[in-house]
């Protein structure tokens, strides 16, 4: 009868991984999904999470000929 500590903790550590293994989801794989904002000039993204002032300061500094609201027309439904 081999029922020792050892086989009872290895027999579960292998019934958790098979448990958690569907239940794992990557950060990347969540983070890549957030990334929704999209600047209509260079097709540059950006996650949801994104502040105005964070999309204002891209706009400026890579498309200074253009309007936020050109890059992002998202932003000019909000005003």
């Amino acid at each position: 009868m081999g029922g020792g500590n050892g086989a009872k903790a290895a027999t579960k550590r292998e019934r958790n991984a098979a448990k958690n293994k569907k239940a794992k989801r990557s950060q990347m794989a969540s983070n890549q999904s957030a990334m929704n904002i999209i600047c209509n000039i260079c097709r540059a993204t950006f996650m949801c999470t994104m502040k105005e002032a964070s999309l204002r300061q891209h706009a400026e500094s890579k498309h200074p000929k253009h309007q936020l609201t050109d890059c992002f027309p998202h932003l000019a439904k909000s005003n």
